[in-house]
């Protein structure tokens, strides 16, 4: 079937009503004009009698096959008993004849109307299966799209929420697509006993449902979506079996002739905050838009700056807690931007993290860092250094082998790196993890466990770690010594330092108070603004050689 043919049933569908109110007077018309054609001519015995097969099948095509019968009937009728033979002589027509006739303007009505009708229906079906999802019988994208270009009375508020199944594809693995189709329609059902002012339910994605709802009170519809939340940890079933459908809703206001692909963009933007901050629910604001959209750019020209000097590293420096010796310094990059100026570490590096970009941005900070140690023990300074890397980088199985390759490349023993991971880093494929951690530490470099205290994942693993370093998350030591309950982490984490035979680091020093609370808990060594900010590596040699005592640093009291 041609895109004409299908453009022609279309529109035709779409204007039935008028178009055959209009053909009525057109198809009469052309039967007189048949009528008067053949009575002109001389009558029934000249071929201009088959002119009438154009009005029976123009109306099998419009009227369909009751239409294109009828007009047969009438068509056959009017050719016949009142039609001569001969118009000359005033012969007249056997009744047999003009019934043969008009049986053959039948015939041709009703296949006519027989091939419009089924066309028609295949039209239909084409135009349902273009607007649903094949798998859950849902209205789709293009569904949604022409319910949102309708207009709607202003007091009412429409809203598009978005619905994803965050372990969908934990569930596919587990039990193969189907489960997915399954999961999307129950979640439907559950939804429609839920929301009253529920419009369109659609299937926008493989774990993505998306609803419209028309709503009057935007605070009941809030009430109805944490009703939802609830409704939706119930379990669902397939085959029978009860799963958990890990559930993200994100909620956007639909303005009069809003185009589905730009609300489903915002709800989509809305969904990646959610999941950041870990939430069930989220609503759009233009703000949260700006700064995906601004981070993206950034992550865009992130590859830009590692080739072009845009990244420089600063240093912290960390000292002991027992007499002030600066023992070694932690690496912490900054970005400056040709046009934006500064860029806050937080801005770039966590969506960097999600990226293939963390290792490429992990290789050029260990390789500065170790260029840098180079020069300063060249230049007599004796320090560490201290270099954070991600999960992105403990799963690379290579990672191991380009650590060990830069300390080569750069002729540093590996007693002078030390590498800090966080505790999300650990339940990334712990297993791979440890393995790497372990061939790191068997070239002689230190593991320290950095934001030590803000989960439990640390703990987990912590006997299965080659570490040898605990450093207590500054979250804590900020609080030092006025909150107790801060108070009474730090109290205990030394303890647990030394029956791991490890040694102990704080994090986050800004007061002599804490300072104090700190030496008198036998920390190790201490880091923080109180003792000096991240710096240049030209300031920081200044810093260092100028301290009363080059290489040991004493509070100012």
């Amino acid at each position: 079937m041609t895109d004409a043919t299908i453009r022609f049933f279309s529109w035709s569908q779409k204007h039935s009503s008028q178009l055959r109110w209009l053909m009525v007077p057109v198809i009469l018309g052309l039967m007189i004009g048949v009528f008067a054609l053949v009575y002109a001519t001389g009558g029934i015995k000249y071929v201009f009698s088959h002119s009438m097969y154009i009005p029976v099948l123009l109306g099998g095509v419009v009227f369909g096959v009751t239409g294109g019968i009828l007009i047969g009937l009438l068509g056959g009728f009017v050719l016949g008993p009142m039609m001569p033979i001969d118009t000359v002589t005033g012969e007249m027509q056997l009744t047999i004849n003009w019934l043969y006739r008009t049986g053959f303007f039948v015939l041709i009505g009703a296949i006519a109307g027989i091939g419009s009708d089924a066309i028609r229906q295949y039209i239909r079906h084409l135009w349902w299966v273009s607007r649903h999802d094949e798998h859950s019988g849902l209205p789709n994208q293009l569904a949604l799209n022409d319910a949102l270009t309708k207009p709607y009375n202003e007091p009412t508020v429409l809203a598009l929420v978005l619905v994803s199944v965050e372990n969908i594809s934990e569930l596919k693995i587990a039990f193969g697509p189907q489960v997915a189709h399954t999961i999307i329609r129950q979640l439907a059902d559950y939804s429609s006993e839920v929301l009253s002012g529920l419009q369109l339910v659609c299937r926008t994605g493989l774990q993505d449902i998306c609803f419209i709802v028309a709503t009057h009170d935007s605070g009941r519809l809030n009430e109805e979506l944490h009703q939802l939340i609830g409704v939706y940890q119930q379990p669902v079933f397939y085959q029978d079996i009860p799963l958990h459908a890990d559930i993200k809703i994100a909620v956007v206001g639909v303005e009069n002739g809003s185009l589905a692909e730009v609300c489903l963009q915002r709800a989509e933007s809305t969904l990646l905050i959610a999941r950041e901050k870990g939430q069930h629910l989220a609503s759009y604001t233009g703000d949260n838009e700006a700064d995906i959209n601004d981070t993206i750019h950034l992550l865009g020209e992130l590859k830009q700056a590692l080739e072009t000097g845009q990244l420089e590293m600063y240093y912290q420096p960390k000292v002991s807690a027992r007499d002030g010796h600066v023992q070694s310094v932690e690496a912490l990059i900054r970005w400056h931007h040709p046009e934006m100026g500064s860029i806050p570490p937080g801005k770039f590096i966590p969506r960097a993290e999600k990226s293939t970009l963390i290792n490429q941005l992990t290789d050029y900070a260990l390789d500065a860092s170790l260029a840098q140690l180079v020069r300063w023990r060249e230049a007599g300074l004796e320090v560490g250094m201290a270099v954070n890397v991600s999960a992105g980088d403990l799963v690379d199985p290579e990672f191991a082998v380009r650590v060990t390759s830069l300390l080569e490349k750069h002729g540093v023993p590996g007693h002078l790196l030390e590498l800090e991971i966080t505790e999300g880093s650990l339940i990334f494929d712990s297993n791979q993890s440890i393995n790497e951690l372990t061939s790191l530490s068997g070239a002689n470099i230190s593991i320290a466990i950095d934001d030590f205290g803000t989960g439990y994942s640390s703990l987990k693993y912590l006997h299965a770690l080659p570490a040898s370093v605990i450093k207590v998350d500054q979250s804590f030591i900020f609080a030092l010594p006025d909150d107790e309950s801060a108070a009474s982490i730090v109290e205990m984490a030394r303890p647990l330092a030394n029956k791991l035979g490890m040694r102990i680091v704080a994090e986050g020093v800004e007061t002599l108070e804490a300072l104090d609370f700190l030496v008198a808990q036998d920390f190790d060594l201490l880091q923080g603004y109180l003792i000096a900010a991240p710096m240049a590596a030209e300031d920081f040699t200044r810093w260092y050689l100028d301290l009363p005592t080059p290489g040991y640093w004493h509070p100012s009291r």
